[in-house]
């Protein structure tokens, strides 16, 4: 569809859209990440309280439909996007005052968080198809899997910085204080209002009629009868549910069983980020080479083999590392295995950025991605708690196993089992329903280009390169030698 806009305008556009992500990823990975759980646990929230607010985030997806009939009437996306999403945004600040205020009467403090986030995910998702759409229409074809990737590249690198701001932030508090989650709160808030400031000069090109002629009821199943789009949508409610299987708890169990401390877990994230930011610019490569539905096929089925390394954390060892110095095994570990499947699990994210905006039908798209998003929300909101369920239940009926290092068998181990189950047993197979490309790799070609030829060859380059240089340095002492012996 023509966007009416200069290639130049839409350039620039595209360039201050990634800007504004790289400030606002602050406020993802304060909100939607590490922090937030772990303030809870330590405000003694149970595990449906820490699972619900992944849940909450999700739930607020179901107002994109009914918000939708409404947006696809304005004349301009850009003043109802702004204003919904500052004001959601400015939502967050509210547990962190109160946590900076209130610091002897905490006792209201998980209530007002959660409902900080349940109101802040419906207004914010209110206005979430009409981003989407406004994207879709914006970027041209040829350009969108080099802008998603760069993109998301981009984003993760402040990720990064973010990840060890947070981690080295809160370490600098004492250990029954929560001003430091406080303050996190504020600035976190602060850098989402700015990132909106900054997209505020994304161009907006012009909306496309919506299918007025159609039911209510045909248009929201109008999109799901295209079969690509039906699986594609399914996959993602499943992967979803996934990750809110298991995320919340991640720092949760490190901290609770090992002690971790905050930078320590930051230095973990970190290196999943750092695999993210490689695997985003790299991933718009991949999938031109491979194709879009062979490289997220290999993604999905690689991402659950790096949790094997949760079953063979020990708690009582330490490992010597360079510039390091000891380390707690399971810190070093995780960090080493976070380093690959960091990468993996953000290919996944970049894999439906690039395949929500390839199947969504031109006619009506910002209902397509509404539906979208309200069936992965609906499903995905069912993950932290089912995840919560599992945690509590095994905590009043644990179960007597003992792993190899002889970490005690808890419900984060049951919940990995499970988070595998679900992307290897429905994940994948929708995937491979959704109809494959002309051009598209074989999945078994693409894994091993992706995992063996491509990292080999890198090792190989690396070496030669080494090499090279080795020869041309060698080369050059030996001439100062036989200049010096002449001399």
């Amino acid at each position: 569809m023509p966007t009416e806009l200069s290639r130049k305008t839409i350039e620039t556009s595209l360039r201050n859209s990634t800007l504004a992500g790289v400030v606002g990823i602050f406020f993802f990975m304060t909100i939607q990440n590490g922090p937030l759980p772990l303030m809870l646990e330590k405000l003694g929230a149970g595990g449906v309280a820490i699972g619900l607010t992944v849940t909450l985030f999700q739930l607020g997806m179901l107002a994109q439909v009914p918000a939708t009939f409404f947006t696809e009437r304005l004349r301009s996306r850009k003043p109802y996007w702004a204003l919904s999403t500052i004001l959601a945004r400015l939502l967050i600040a509210l547990p962190g005052l109160y946590l900076l205020l209130c610091p002897g009467r905490l006792d209201a403090a998980t209530a007002l968080t959660l409902s900080a986030i349940g109101v802040f995910s419906f207004v914010a998702q209110s206005s979430s198809p009409v981003w989407f759409g406004w994207m879709a229409d914006l970027i041209p074809d040829d350009l969108r899997d080099t802008f998603w990737a760069r993109r998301q590249g981009w984003v993760m690198a402040a990720s990064v910085a973010s990840v060890a701001f947070t981690g080295w932030f809160l370490d600098r508090f004492p250990e029954t204080s929560f001003a430091g989650f406080g303050w996190l709160l504020l600035l976190a808030s602060a850098m989402g209002v700015a990132d909106i400031a900054i997209h505020w000069f994304v161009a907006e090109p012009p909306i496309p009629p919506p299918s007025r002629g159609l039911s209510t009821a045909e248009r929201l199943a109008r999109p799901l009868r295209n079969p690509d789009f039906l699986f594609f949508t399914l996959a993602m409610c499943a992967w979803y549910f996934g990750l809110g299987f298991f995320g919340p708890f991640l720092n949760v169990y490190l901290k609770g069983t090992f002690g971790t401390s905050y930078t320590h877990l930051a230095a973990i994230q970190l290196s999943g980020m750092l695999s993210s930011v490689v695997a985003s610019f790299v991933g718009g490569h991949l999938i031109r080479t491979t194709g879009l539905r062979t490289y997220g096929l290999a993604m999905v089925l690689a991402a659950p083999l790096f949790s094997t390394a949760w079953f063979f954390l020990d708690g009582q060892a330490t490992l010597q590392l360079p510039l390091a110095g000891s380390v707690p095994q399971p810190v070093a570990v995780l960090f080493a295995t976070s380093l690959v499947a960091g990468g993996i699990y953000a290919a996944v994210g970049m894999l439906q950025l690039n395949l929500l905006s390839a199947l969504a039908p031109l006619e009506g798209r910002t209902m397509a991605m509404a539906v979208h998003w309200s069936m992965v929300g609906l499903f995905s909101a069912l993950g932290p708690l089912a995840g919560g369920g599992v945690k509590d239940a095994l905590a009043r009926h644990p179960i007597g196993l003992h792993l190899f290092a002889g970490t005690h068998f808890s419900y984060f181990h049951a919940i990995l089992l499970l988070h595998a189950l679900v992307v290897w047993g429905v994940v994948f197979p929708l995937l491979c329903r959704i109809r494959k490309q002309e051009g598209e790799w074989p999945l078994e070609r693409a894994v091993a280009h992706i995992f063996v030829l491509s990292p080999l060859r890198t090792v190989r380059d690396l070496y030669g390169f080494n090499l090279a240089v080795g020869g041309r340095m060698a080369g050059r002492i030996a001439d100062r030698f036989r200049s010096d012996g002449q001399g």
